[in-house]
C-alpha cells in the first residue's frame, strides 16, 4: 500500500517565521555603482533600477521617492522576487528626475540605498515678455530671460527667428540679447525665440505683436546745468565753455546762436557735438563776445531751444555737464 503525502510550504517561513535567531542575517543590497552616482536618461526612455538583496530570512523591499512609498501601479512597476527587486518607470518624463530610495528589511535589521535619476528633456521656452530695446529701419535690439527649466542640462544657445509677415521664418543662433539684422524699412516682422540644450530646441516664445522696421522718434530735449542758466561771467582773454546735454532720436542737428545769429567754427570758436554732450567753446574772450547765447536741437520729430547769457566781468567760469532737466529760455 502506498501513501501519498503533500507538503505545502508556509509562505511566511522565508520571511522569518521558523528561523532560529542564531540563523538570522541582516540584509545587504547590491546595486550598480552607476545608479548611486546618478543615472542620466532622455525623456521618453525606460528607467530600470535593479537591485539584489541578501539576508536570512530573505528581506522585503520598499521603494520611496519624495518621502512617499511607491506602489506598483500606474506610472511605476515594481517586481520583487526572491533576492531581487526592480523598479521600472516606462516612458519617463522630466518630472521623474529625483532620488529613489530602496529599503530592504528582515527581522535582523534593514538596509537603505539611494539611487539618483536625472531625466533630460527639451528646455522650457524663454521667459517673456520679449523686450524691444531699439528699432531702426535696419535692425532691432531684443532682450529676454532664460527658461525656468533648462531641461536638466545647460542652455547652450538661443535661436532667434524673424519673419516678414509675408515670408517664412529665418533663424539665427544667439545668446540672451540680440541685434536682429537684415530688416527692410517699412516692413512688419514677427519675432520668436527658442532655447537650446543638448537634447534639442524648446517651444518658441513669440512676441505677440508685429514690429514695424522704422526709427523710434524721440523729440529733442536740451538740459543745462544750473550754473549756466544765470548770467555767466568771464574775464577778457579767458575761455568761454558752454556745455549742455541733448537727447533725441534720431540724433538732433545742433545749432548755436549769439543774439539770434548762427555761430560757425572759426579760429576762436569750437563746436563739439559728442552726443549726448554738446559744447560751445570760445577761446580768448573779448568784449564783443557779450550777448545772449542759445542752443537749438532739431530732428524729424521736433525742436528744442535753450538760451543763456554772457557778461564780461572779472573771474572766469566754466560750466559742467548738467545734472538736472531745466527746460525754458533764460537770459
Amino acid at each position: 500500500m502506498f501513501i501519498s503525502c503533500f507538503f505545502f510550504p508556509d509562505p511566511q517561513a522565508d520571511r522569518g517565521q521558523g528561523v532560529h535567531p542564531e540563523d538570522l542575517l541582516p540584509p545587504t543590497i547590491e546595486v550598480d555603482v552607476k545608479l548611486i552616482e546618478g543615472l542620466v536618461v532622455k525623456a521618453g526612455s525606460n528607467i530600470v533600477l535593479p537591485a539584489k538583496m541578501t539576508g536570512i530570512p530573505i528581506p522585503t523591499a520598499k521603494w520611496m521617492t519624495d518621502g512617499n512609498e511607491i506602489a506598483s501601479e500606474g506610472h511605476y512597476h515594481i517586481e520583487s522576487a526572491g533576492s531581487s527587486t526592480i523598479l521600472s518607470i516606462p516612458e519617463c518624463k522630466r518630472g521623474d528626475t529625483g532620488e529613489y530610495i530602496l529599503t530592504v528589511s528582515n527581522p535582523a535589521g534593514s538596509k537603505t540605498v539611494a539611487l539618483h535619476v536625472t531625466v533630460l528633456d527639451l528646455p522650457g521656452p524663454p521667459i517673456g515678455p520679449i523686450n524691444i530695446l531699439e528699432v531702426t529701419p535696419d535692425y532691432m535690439m531684443i532682450q529676454w530671460r532664460a527658461p525656468k527649466d533648462d531641461g536638466g542640462t545647460p542652455i547652450t544657445n538661443y535661436v532667434v527667428e524673424k519673419k516678414d509677415v509675408k515670408k517664412p521664418w529665418e533663424p539665427w543662433s544667439v545668446m540672451c540679447a540680440y541685434r536682429v539684422p537684415g530688416l527692410i524699412e517699412g516692413m512688419e516682422y514677427k519675432i520668436r525665440i527658442r532655447a537650446t540644450n543638448k537634447v534639442g530646441d524648446s517651444e518658441p516664445r513669440e512676441l505677440p505683436q508685429t514690429i514695424l522696421a522704422k526709427d523710434i522718434l524721440v523729440p529733442p530735449e536740451v538740459v543745462v546745468d544750473v550754473a549756466c542758466r544765470d548770467s555767466l561771467t568771464v574775464r577778457a582773454g579767458q575761455i568761454i565753455s558752454l556745455i549742455t546735454r541733448v537727447k533725441g532720436r534720431p540724433d538732433p542737428e545742433i545749432t548755436w546762436t549769439k543774439d539770434a545769429r548762427a555761430l560757425s567754427r572759426d579760429k576762436r570758436t569750437e563746436i563739439n557735438n559728442n552726443y549726448p554732450l554738446c559744447e560751445l567753446v570760445i577761446n580768448e574772450a573779448v568784449r564783443s563776445d557779450y550777448g545772449k547765447y542759445a542752443i537749438v536741437a532739431k530732428n524729424s520729430s521736433g525742436q528744442a531751444q535753450m538760451c543763456l547769457a554772457l557778461l564780461q566781468v572779472p573771474n572766469s567760469l566754466r560750466c559742467q555737464p548738467p545734472v538736472s532737466s531745466c527746460p525754458g529760455s533764460l537770459l
